[in-house]
């Protein structure tokens, strides 16, 4: 069982689907925004395991990086204050991204500085392993099997 459970007498449980009203199923996630008070590295980071990120604005005149990840947009803005939630806890936000190597995106993280939470280990899907970004948010990097 995991440790995010043993603290609790039970595991959650769901809502029945018929205590659920919905007006339209999602069809695909459109879009995933983070916030990030380490912007520059931050940045850095997310480039160096692959993702494309580019400078951006709009109206607001607000500078961030962005980019398109398939049907995804994917973005990093500033933030204010604050840093990530814990791994496990509520509001905590774990990004997967699927990399051509994930030793080599792995590499590239660890010469950042940033923390390994899981070497690549293989699953049913691919190659897996998980690290953080500068915001301490665990950030999973996997390769699918060809």
């Amino acid at each position: 069982m995991s440790s995010i459970y043993r603290s609790r007498s039970a595991p959650p449980t769901s809502p029945s689907k018929r205590d659920i009203r919905v007006a339209a199923k999602a069809s695909e996630l459109g879009a995933l925004i983070l916030f990030s008070t380490a912007l520059d590295r931050t940045v850095t980071f997310y480039r160096a395991i692959g993702v494309p990120l580019e400078p951006e604005t709009h109206d607001d005149g607000t500078l961030h990086y962005a980019c398109e990840l398939g049907a995804t947009h994917f973005a990093v803005f500033p933030a204010h204050a604050g840093c990530a939630q814990p791994y496990g806890s509520g509001g905590c936000s774990f990004p997967g991204f699927v990399v051509e190597s994930v030793v080599a995106a792995l590499d590239a993280a660890r010469s950042l500085g940033a923390t390994v939470r899981q070497e690549p280990e293989e699953y049913p899907w691919g190659l897996r392993a998980v690290t953080e970004d500068p915001d301490g948010r665990p950030v999973e990097i996997f390769q699918r099997h060809r």
